[in-house]
């Protein structure tokens, strides 16, 4: 047994329905049996013990924020395993700022992973990577960045075009001026981390692209310093 509590996110597009007149969502907090960008593996199975014993005490945070709780098991979070992974269903409160906010983020697919916070119980080896057999579950959360930026990429074309259109899902929030100051905050961070992950991905690209000979394809989005900065002038952060 692991004593120290882990995180592990998933990659992007896990979000299955929202449902904004019953404030409902659905979707998966983890999969299993793909090798993370911990070189981990989630076995079917391995949440079973937590949801049969301790679904009451499990909850459902903002950003891994304690503070900061949307829905828990005593209060009617479903949790349940199918054969692709850890399927939940969840309410958000009305009256809660970031809980509306979610909504939002939930709708324009700018929050579209999630992350479990765990303890490992049970571990075993299947090749070179870990396999975690018994997960004690503390909480899952809706996540505005990834644990790993660049673990849910897939390949370095899409990747650049995954980018440019959370880049301008982004943008056009700020446009809107719909959200919280603390979310606006969150957002400029995540500005922030795809800028570095679209330079990242550009020298990949270029090199790449000066190995085959050929020009590169993909156009990235750049946003200057000052650019984000003039973006909240009206925002306390």
């Amino acid at each position: 047994m692991n004593g120290i509590l882990e995180y592990k996110s998933i990659s992007g597009g896990h979000v299955k329905d929202v449902d904004r007149k019953t404030r409902t969502v659905t979707g998966y907090a983890s999969v299993f049996g793909n090798v993370d960008y911990d070189n981990d593996i989630i076995e079917k199975g391995a949440f079973t013990k937590s949801i049969n014993e301790r679904l009451k005490d499990i909850y459902y945070l903002y950003n891994h924020n304690w503070e900061k709780p949307i829905d828990k098991g005593s209060k009617g979070v479903k949790l349940y395993e199918d054969d692709y992974g850890l399927k939940f269903e969840a309410t958000i409160p009305e009256g809660l700022s970031y809980g509306n906010d979610l909504i939002i983020l939930y709708e324009e697919q700018i929050v579209d992973e999630h992350s479990i916070g765990f303890q490992s119980i049970k571990v075993g080896k299947e090749g070179n990577s870990r396999l975690l057999k018994e997960l004690k579950l503390y909480e899952f959360s809706a996540v505005t960045m990834a644990a790993n930026p660049l673990a849910r990429l897939e390949g370095i074309k899409s990747s650049i075009k995954d980018n440019n259109e959370r880049i301008s899902k982004i943008l056009k929030l700020f446009k809107n001026g719909n959200l919280t100051d603390e979310t606006y905050g969150l957002l400029e961070l995540s500005l922030k981390q795809l800028q570095l992950e679209s330079f990242e991905l550009g020298k990949q690209e270029l090199k790449s692209t000066q190995n085959e000979q050929e020009p590169p394809v993909s156009t990235l989005i750049s946003i200057e310093p000052q650019e984000i900065n003039n973006l909240f002038t009206n925002f306390k952060i």
